[in-house]
């Protein structure tokens, strides 16, 4: 009887993955998952770049964000519009409102920071990966004339 148990070897017995049948074919290739860029070292032009974003994304956006949520959640408390934490006060309640702002700020100088990195020099590798992905994403996005 050919597909019973007896007929398969002992080296497709070892496939550990989910699948119909207890074959080696129906395992998925073994492969390497260290990401091409892993050991990339950026260039001093890339990490002008990339500390630039830093900073000024952090002066620009993140302070004021943060003080300005931070202000907003301590009038709030104080004109009782929220309740200070029993045992902490308004420190939880402004903690969170800093972080955000820090978020906040960051995700909102994503764009600069991209535009800044894709016009880097043609012999920046950062800076052709993000060209490219800027070309593939516009093109993705546009919307197609219809067909007359």
């Amino acid at each position: 009887m050919s597909g019973t148990k007896d007929n398969v070897n002992i080296e497709e017995q070892n496939c550990d993955c989910y699948a119909d049948s207890h074959t080696r074919k129906a395992c998925p290739p073994t492969r390497n998952v260290t990401h091409p860029l892993r050991y990339y070292e950026f260039t001093q032009e890339e990490m002008k770049a990339l500390e630039e974003c830093d900073r000024e994304s952090f002066y620009t956006r993140c302070l004021p964000f943060s003080a300005v949520l931070a202000t907003l959640t301590y009038s709030a408390i104080k004109n009782d519009f929220l309740r200070p934490n029993q045992h902490f006060g308004v420190v939880p309640k402004m903690a969170a409102a800093m972080f955000s702002g820090y978020v906040l700020g960051r995700l909102s100088y994503i764009s600069h920071c991209d535009e800044k990195l894709r016009q880097l020099p043609p012999s920046s590798h950062l800076g052709n990966i993000m060209r490219k992905y800027y070309a593939d994403n516009i093109a993705y996005n546009t919307p197609k004339e219809p067909k007359k």
